[in-house]
C-alpha cells in the first residue's frame, strides 16, 4: 500500500480527502486524451487510476478493523501494522506454513538425495575395491605355490645330502644337476646359505583397511581376510620361513667361520674340490650334519602351514566370489538399492 500512496505523490496514511484531491489533480494532468493518447500518459494515469481504486478499497476495509487497543495481549502478538484481521492473519499464517513446509521438505529431500547419491560412491567403491581384493588374493595364491615349490627344490638337495653323509665317497658332498653333454657338479651345501624369507602382496588390503570397505564386507569374509593378512598362522609361516630359518643358517655360517677356517684353513665352500679334499673331515663334524636335519625338518613345517594358508586363501576367494555377484546383481533405483532376493522371499 505503501506504493499506492507514492503513485499518488501522498505519505502512506493520508485522509480520505487527500487521496481524492491528489487524485483529481493528477486525473486533470494526465488526461490521455488531452496529451493525445500519448504512451507515457496512458501509463500513468492508469497507474494513478489503479491506486486510487486500491486506496479506496483499503479505507472501506478499515471501517470494519478492530482497533489494537481493543485487543487482548495474545491477539496482540499477531498485529501486524495499526489494525488487526483475522482474515489476514490467517492468511498469513497458512502462506507462512506452506512456505514452511515447501522449504523444509526441498532441503529434507536434498539431503536425503544427497545421502543416497553418497552411499551409492560409496557402494561402488567398495565393490571395486572388493575386486581389487580378490586380484591380491590370487597374486597370493601365485606368490606361494612359488615358494613352496622353492622350499621342495631346496628340501629336496639338502635331503640328498644328508642321505649320503656316511657315504665313503669323496664326491659323497657333491650332486650332479643336468644330463649328457649339460651336466655338470656341484656342492648342495654351498647353496646352504640362501634363506627365502615369505613376504607376499598386502598394499591392497592395507588401503581397504583405512578407507572402511570392511564395513561393507560380510562378516565371515572380514574373518577369513584378517587371518590371512595377519593371523597366527602367517605369523608362524613368516617366522619359520625367515626367523628360524635364518637362525639355523646363522648356525652353519658360524661354524665355519669359527671352526673349518681354524683347523682347515683356505675355506672357500664355493669350490668342489674343497668338499672333495675335507670330505672325511666334514662327514666326521656332527653339529653340521644336525643343522641339515634341522634345517630339513623346519621345510617340512613350512611347506605343512603354507599348504594350510593356501587353502584358507582360496576359501576367501570363492566367499569374496559369491559376495561380489550378489552385490554386482543389486539394482540401483534413484540411489535405493534393491534387493531382488529378498522381495522374492516377500
Amino acid at each position: 500500500m505503501k506504493a499506492k500512496y507514492k503513485t499518488l505523490g501522498l505519505k502512506k496514511g493520508a485522509s480520505q480527502e487527500e487521496i481524492q484531491e491528489a487524485y483529481e489533480r493528477l486525473s486533470k494532468e494526465l488526461d490521455p486524451v488531452a496529451n493525445n493518447d500519448e504512451t507515457f500518459f496512458v501509463e500513468k494515469f492508469a497507474k494513478v487510476k489503479a491506486a486510487y481504486s486500491a486506496l479506496l478499497t483499503k479505507k472501506d476495509h478499515d471501517e470494519d478493523e478492530i482497533p489494537v487497543k481493543e485487543l487482548n495481549w495474545f491477539l496482540k502478538l499477531f498485529t501486524i501494522g495499526d489494525k488487526f484481521s483475522f482474515r489476514d492473519f490467517f492468511d498469513r499464517a497458512k502462506k507462512m506454513f506452506i512456505e514452511f513446509m515447501a522449504i523444509f521438505f526441498g532441503v529434507f529431500l536434498s539431503l536425503a538425495v544427497d545421502q543416497k547419491r553418497e552411499d551409492s560412491n560409496h557402494r561402488a567403491d567398495n565393490i571395486n575395491n572388493m575386486k581389487k581384493l580378490k586380484v591380491e588374493l590370487q597374486d597370493i595364491l601365485i606368490y606361494t605355490d612359488e615358494y613352496i615349490e622353492g622350499v621342495a627344490w631346496f628340501n629336496a638337495l639338502f635331503q640328498r645330502q644328508y642321505d649320503r653323509w656316511d657315504e665313503n665317497s669323496d664326491s659323497v658332498f657333491l650332486d650332479v644337476m643336468g644330463e649328457g653333454d649339460e651336466a655338470f657338479s656341484f656342492a648342495p651345501l654351498s647353496y646352504y646359505e640362501q634363506a627365502m624369507p615369505y613376504d607376499p602382496p598386502k598394499v591392497t588390503y592395507e588401503s581397504v583397511q583405512l578407507d572402511g570397505t570392511f564395513r561393507f564386507l560380510d562378516d565371515t569374509l572380514e574373518h577369513k581376510l584378517t587371518q590371512i593378512y595377519s593371523g597366527s598362522t602367517l605369523f608362524y609361516i613368516k617366522e619359520n620361513a625367515y626367523a628360524r630359518d635364518q637362525a639355523i643358517v646363522d648356525g652353519f655360517v658360524e661354524r665355519v667361520s669359527d671352526r673349518w677356517v681354524e683347523e682347515l684353513g683356505d675355506v672357500k665352500t664355493q669350490y668342489n674340490y674343497f668338499w672333495k679334499d675335507n670330505r672325511e673331515y666334514i662327514q666326521k663334524d656332527y653339529y653340521m650334519n644336525h643343522n641339515v636335519f634341522r634345517r630339513l625338518e623346519n621345510f617340512n613345517q613350512i611347506t605343512a602351514q603354507l599348504d594350510e594358508h593356501k587353502a584358507s586363501v582360496e576359501g576367501a576367494i570363492a566367499l569374496l566370489d559369491s559376495i561380489l555377484t550378489y552385490k554386482q546383481n543389486e539394482i540401483e533405483i534413484i540411489y535405493w538399492v534393491v534387493d531382488f532376493d529378498f522381495l522374492q522371499k516377500k
